[in-house]
């Protein structure tokens, strides 16, 4: 014993630099982190409405006003829109704000979101105390929007922002307080609320939460665990699939994923085609492939352990590992997780995944790729980095994300085209008249939509956002606005 702390000893730094090493480890990843994502955070408040923002804030169905949030909600969900409890909170929550003013504030709410619920799983399921959590969460989502394919839709657009990070938040929510070592009956409401919930949040997040759940069970099952953890997990299944049934856009996918294509854009074949599978499922692996080299993916895995790491705590508090077969779950979750992803991308009829759907794919697949690799190599967090192979990792990490091509875009954006496009969005929003025709606006920042309005007064976002201004027509001048969106006339 006295050996071992004589080694310990000796192998530390002596003098200035040694003395100064351990505190540069310690505050090099959160100045890094904090270097890294102010971009980021400012751009939100140069973001502007766009797309069905407008339909959210009038509370509209079809470009026509409803009398409350109930009824617009009802429509969507008549309208076979199974997302009830996030058209809710959107329509609630858009039609309350002002957004002219307030959309930076939400979208930075959401992200907030996003880490908190992050250090919360970290906490819970690692044993470990919330202030390191939440650094670990803060680095895992620098390395997510450091390689998320479109910042602009999963990080700048409010409506995506509501229906896809919003879900993962509750993921992670529902994962803390299953990781919990002890429950109240206030964790169990939640639980089962969670469980509930999700599934109406989004029926990708609905779908995959069940195929988990119902996996688990029966591996509860062959693993002998305690009769009453069983009946847990069953109850939760049953309860997210009971959710999935009564929300028709997770019946309709989960029913296409196990039998054809949409009939709009036919694949031909039921699900046992191999001719039909085999594309998809090529592109969903390469996807997987591609997902698990990412640099900064990678580098955060290692860097977790010691941000994670409590200093001074005792042997047992630091030697806390949660059980190596959650790894195989989480490796489990992975490919679960793909094969959702050829699914969706089969019966989308889009032929490539938009990037929001993408980005949360990523974001899920990451997340497990990390636990994987943190629980199920339990010598990552045994090995005792001293200061020098802190500051190194850390300076890898850091030079991965502020290195990447979306942090370079947004450094650009602000200092650039963002202030100019910013005012040019809200002189708009202050127009007022009967039949509004706006002129281009200024050169879009690299990270932000195009507003998907068009030269035909007839598109249906044109026509929310004459709602929205209180306007009979609006055109847009500049036919660049609507290149990604191509919206239609619903005449």
């Amino acid at each position: 014993m006295n050996d071992s702390n004589q080694t310990t000893a000796e192998s530390q730094p002596t003098g200035f630099i040694g003395a100064a090493s351990g505190p540069i480890s310690e505050a090099l990843l959160p100045v890094g982190h904090l270097a890294f994502i102010t971009p980021f955070i400012a751009l939100m408040f140069y973001a502007s409405m766009n797309t069905d923002d407008y339909s959210k804030a009038t509370l509209s169905w079809w470009c026509v006003r409803q009398p409350s949030v109930f009824a617009v909600t009802s429509r969507y969900y008549m309208g076979l829109n199974g997302r009830w409890f996030t058209n809710l909170l959107e329509h609630f929550v858009m039609s309350k704000a002002h957004l002219t003013v307030s959309y930076g504030l939400l979208l930075l709410l959401i992200m907030l979101s996003n880490v908190t619920a992050l250090g919360y799983f970290f906490a819970k399921c690692l044993r470990v105390p919330y202030t390191r959590a939440f650094l670990a969460g803060g680095l895992f989502y620098a390395a997510w929007i450091a390689g998320v394919s479109s910042p602009g839709d999963n990080v700048y657009w409010l409506t995506v922002a509501f229906e896809y990070q919003l879900t993962i938040t509750s993921m992670l929510l529902l994962a803390g307080l299953l990781c919990k070592s002890t429950q109240t009956l206030a964790g169990y409401i939640g639980i089962a609320l969670l469980a509930v919930a999700i599934p109406a949040q989004h029926e990708v997040a609905g779908v995959f939460l069940v195929a988990c759940l119902f996996g688990g069970v029966v591996a509860a099952h062959f693993l002998k665990v305690r009769p009453h953890q069983w009946w847990l997990g069953f109850g939760l299944a049953s309860m997210s699939l009971a959710s999935v049934l009564l929300s028709p856009g997770s019946m309709g996918l989960a029913s296409i994923l196990l039998s054809r294509g949409p009939s709009s854009h036919p694949v031909g074949g039921h699900f046992g085609d191999l001719s039909q599978i085999l594309p998809f499922a090529k592109r969903a692996t390469e996807h997987g492939i591609n997902w698990t080299i990412n640099l900064p993916v990678l580098l955060c895995a290692p860097c977790i352990p010691f941000v994670l790491e409590r200093k001074g705590g005792s042997t047992s508090e630091n030697s806390y590992m949660p059980p190596r077969w959650l790894a195989l779950a989480g490796l489990s979750g992975m490919v679960v997780l793909l094969a959702e992803f050829a699914g969706v991308e089969r019966a989308s009829g889009y032929g490539v995944l938009p990037p929001r759907v993408e980005g949360w794919f990523q974001f899920v697949f990451w997340f497990l790729l990390v636990c994987v690799i943190v629980i199920g190599v339990p010598e990552i967090s045994q090995i005792k980095f001293s200061a020098a192979s802190r500051i190194a990792l850390s300076m890898l990490f850091m030079v991965s994300v502020l290195g990447s091509e979306n942090f370079h875009s947004a450094e650009k954006d602000l200092r650039g085209p963002a202030g100019p496009w910013h005012a040019g969005s809200a002189a708009r929003l202050r127009q007022r008249g009967d039949s509004l025709v706006f002129d281009a606006l200024p050169p879009k920042p690299a990270l932000f939509r195009n507003t998907s309005l068009a030269a035909d007064d007839g598109c249906w976002v044109n026509q929310c956002m004459a709602v929205y201004l209180g306007a009979r027509s609006i055109v847009a001048m500049d036919p660049s606005e609507n290149a990604e969106f191509h919206c239609a006339s619903r005449h």
